[in-house]
């Protein structure tokens, strides 16, 4: 028989605190306990009372029972306790099914009161349908609190969830398990080629609400912020709103919190404790649970601690095996420990997409100031680097903080992409107070980092986007061998190789698997800030200079200017291989020393350079447009002559050396004025424009490659016939210019153009001396002394 327990002076006042700081009386105690009132009772008495019910009670109002206990009493229980501890138990299953079907409970079960008063055995039975009704009602206020808000990052109060929910979108395949062939992927070499792959590979998309429908055993995986925890909370006030399987309760796992709970219960005590505190008896929870009426949600596997990952997961297992008649989701970051659950089907949160973006703008914005989403939204359209990183839920509520702080990005993207660094391998983690496992021990922050910049420096001199995981493990390899106290036995360097690689995708999701062994940055915006850091380190000038010409170097060109104390070296080395390139081109040379006498004599309200860099931009028009007339007919010239008139953007107005230099908007009109041209300002601008229209016209039109190259000659010479005059004659009476350039030699002042508004913007987003910026701008677009 068992012993019963009392406690002392002492502990009945620390049960007394504790009820009272949870709100519990004594009769509500009770009925979360699931005992009769006079137990507690009796115990407050400083009575012996059942040995189970003494530490389960203690155990609930998280007291240590042996601290509250007193001497054993060695009394056995009372017959009378004895038969009460016996009726509580025996409750579970006391109903059955009624003859019409329904399962049925009495209302004193909902409550977990075993009163076997008269009055209880009268009390009416209610349906399961009631029951889930009553049982939703309770745990109401609890799901709420727990999942009605978010906060993350710097926000200095939680925002309601339903104001700021976006939808996200699942795919069914998960991207890192695809068989791809590697020389497949080594085709992308752009940015447009490197996001049209990772879209075009991915077979279906469907919402996250029609995911969870569909499969009701689901594995959710995601990338660090991608906003998995933020879907399952809404699923969960969903289910509550009745938006979302309203026939169900939600129960809301977060699954750190449920490995670290005392005692290591197994999840379904957890569980059906987490029940009773809300008044839910074990009994009434074990029907729902049996008939399939609970949408469970268990958040954060990956962050589980590695001596509890097993035991979890085996828990988990043996849940959903136990009550397989209810819905089921965990969310899980990729590559995180490798498990598969039974009879779970595993999908992917996919990035935001164009929409969910503008969506998530607007959210944010609603309340605090409409007029602010919307010029987000058109900075974000004009700054693709930075809207990369909006494709991350995480990613994009840092830059919504930035921009509502600043009403604008920071003038230096180096400066919003080291603070996403930042939140991806620090902040994320520290801000929920996670504690990851560390992989290498040698491996510090700081390694990381460095690490990374190698990488990606090395694959992006060779081109590359996309790598092969052991050419991955390789370089880490590399870096790693080198640090002190590391093994130097290959096969223990290979092994470590691979753990770290798995743990920066898992801890930080910078570098992704996108196909079976084939790895590329999260955001190529980050193998760009990566690759300029390590630059601007170990200064590998030299390097970038040599790929002045090549557009896709731009943006690590900005960001090591960026990165630079101070740029007078760099931006002087800019300028000597700029003209050490074009210098040797005498069409180059003549077409300048005509430009810098075409603008000697001027007005002194503008910068020399800016008169230039105008003629220039209005003089590669003028002959791109006469070329369109003499090459109508020639098809392989038409097709140069598209590539150079609709998809060059050297050319684009606002983006020319005039404006990169400051001048304003009445520049054109000025200009006109002041050099007496025979033509209105009027004519000049239209002529301007029908270029850029043109331009625009057919990108909107989303006429590209073969598609525009054969509407071109069927349509070519009406188009050119149609715009000569206003092109042509008025800015020839204009400028007196009669140059005719070969396609040959427009490729070699456009790449000469590029090269300096290159270096100009390079220029405006560094700390340069004022010594040396005037020096660049007084020989810029001039002829050779040669």
């Amino acid at each position: 028989m068992s012993r019963s327990l009392r406690a002392s002076e002492a502990g009945i006042k620390q049960i007394k605190s504790a009820m009272k700081q949870g709100g519990f009386t004594q009769e509500a105690l009770a009925k979360a306990l699931g005992i009769s009132r006079s137990v507690i009772t009796v115990l407050f008495r400083g009575e012996g009372i059942d040995r189970a019910n003494f530490e389960e009670l203690c155990k609930f109002l998280e007291l240590d029972w042996r601290d509250i206990r007193g001497e054993e009493t060695g009394k056995p229980l009372m017959m009378t306790e004895a038969k009460e501890e016996e009726v509580t138990v025996k409750q579970v299953g006391a109903d059955r099914l009624t003859a019409g079907g329904d399962i049925t409970v009495t209302i004193n079960q909902i409550v977990g009161n075993s009163d076997k008063s008269p009055e209880a055995k009268d009390m009416p039975k209610v349906s399961i349908e009631d029951l889930v009704k009553l049982v939703r009602e309770r745990c109401a206020d609890d799901i709420r609190e727990r999942c009605g808000t978010m906060r993350v990052l710097d926000m200095t109060q939680p925002v309601d969830l339903d104001r700021i929910y976006t939808d996200v979108n699942i795919i069914k395949d998960v991207i890192g398990r695809r068989r791809i062939g590697y020389d497949e992927v080594m085709e992308v070499c752009t940015r447009e080629h490197f996001d049209r792959f990772l879209v075009g590979t991915i077979k279906e998309r469907v919402t996250g609400f029609a995911a969870v429908e569909e499969f009701q055993k689901l594995v959710v995986l995601g990338k660090p912020g991608a906003g998995k925890t933020t879907f399952m909370k809404y699923l969960a006030m969903s289910c509550l709103g009745g938006r979302f399987h309203g026939e169900l309760v939600p129960i809301f796992v977060t699954l750190k919190a449920y490995a670290e709970e005392r005692g290591q219960p197994s999840l379904e005590n957890y569980i059906l404790t987490e029940f009773a505190k809300r008044k839910v008896s074990q009994d009434v929870a074990k029907q729902l649970l049996d008939n399939g009426r609970a949408l469970i949600l268990l958040d954060g596997l990956d962050e589980v601690k590695k001596e509890d990952d097993r035991r979890v997961k085996q828990d988990i297992d043996r849940f959903s095996r136990d009550w397989l008649k209810n819905r089921f989701a965990i969310t899980c970051r990729i590559a995180a420990r490798e498990y598969q659950f039974e009879k779970f089907t595993e999908v992917e949160v996919a990035d935001f997409d164009d929409g969910q973006i503008e969506t998530f703008v607007n959210n944010w914005f609603r309340e605090r100031d409409a007029a602010k989403a919307e010029r987000m939204l058109e900075r974000l359209k004009g700054n693709k680097p930075v809207k990369e990183l909006a494709k991350s839920p995480l990613l994009l509520t840092l830059l919504c903080l930035v921009f509502g702080e600043r009403n604008d990005f920071p003038p230096k993207r180096s400066e919003l992409y080291k603070e996403g660094l930042e939140v991806l391998m620090k902040k994320w983690d520290a801000k929920r107070n996670i504690e990851r496992e560390i992989i290498y021990k040698h491996l510090s922050p700081q390694n990381k980092e460095d690490m990374l910049g190698q990488i990606a420096f090395n694959t992006f001199v060779n081109g590359e986007y996309f790598f092969r995981q052991e050419d991955l493990q390789r370089q880490i390899k590399d870096y790693i061998c080198n640090l002190p106290e590391t093994s130097a036995d290959p096969e223990a360097l290979r092994l470590d190789s691979e753990a770290v690689l798995k743990a920066i995708e898992h801890h930080h999701g910078l570098l992704v698997e996108r196909a079976r062994n084939i790895y590329s940055f999260s955001h190529l915006t980050f193998q760009e800030y990566f690759a300029a850091r390590e630059i601007e380190r170990e200064r590998h000038f030299e390097r970038l200079i040599e790929n002045i010409s090549n557009p896709r170097w731009k943006e690590v060109f900005y960001l090591t200017a960026e990165m630079l104390r101070r740029s007078d070296s760099f931006l002087l080395l800019m300028k000597d291989h700029i003209d050490e390139i074009f210098n040797k081109n005498d069409d180059l040379q003549r077409f300048l020393l005509w430009l810098n006498r075409k603008v000697y004599v001027s007005s002194k309200k503008y910068k020399m350079v800016a008169l230039r860099a105008y003629f220039a931009y209005i003089a590669f028009s003028l002959s791109i447009l006469k070329s369109s007339v003499l090459l109508t007919l020639d098809s392989e010239h038409s097709k140069t002559l598209a590539q150079s008139l609709i998809f060059n953007k050297a050319f684009d107005k606002s983006d020319t050396i005039s404006i990169a230099c400051g001048v304003d908007s009445n520049f054109s009109c000025d200009i006109s004025n002041n050099f007496n041209l025979d033509v209105n300002c009027k004519t000049i601008q239209e002529s301007l424009q029908i270029v850029q229209m043109i331009r625009n016209g057919f990108i909107n039109l989303k006429i590209e490659g073969q598609e525009f190259f054969q509407w071109f000659e069927s349509n070519g010479e009406d188009w050119s016939q149609s715009f000569h005059q206003v092109c042509l004659d008025s800015l020839n009476k204009s400028f007196g210019f009669d140059w005719q350039f070969f396609p040959s030699q427009l490729e070699v002042f456009t790449q000469y153009y590029a090269a300096n508004l290159l270096l100009v913007e390079c220029m405006n987003r560094s700390y340069v001396s004022k010594q040396v910026r005037e020096e660049i701008e007084s020989t810029m677009l001039l002829p050779s002394k040669k």
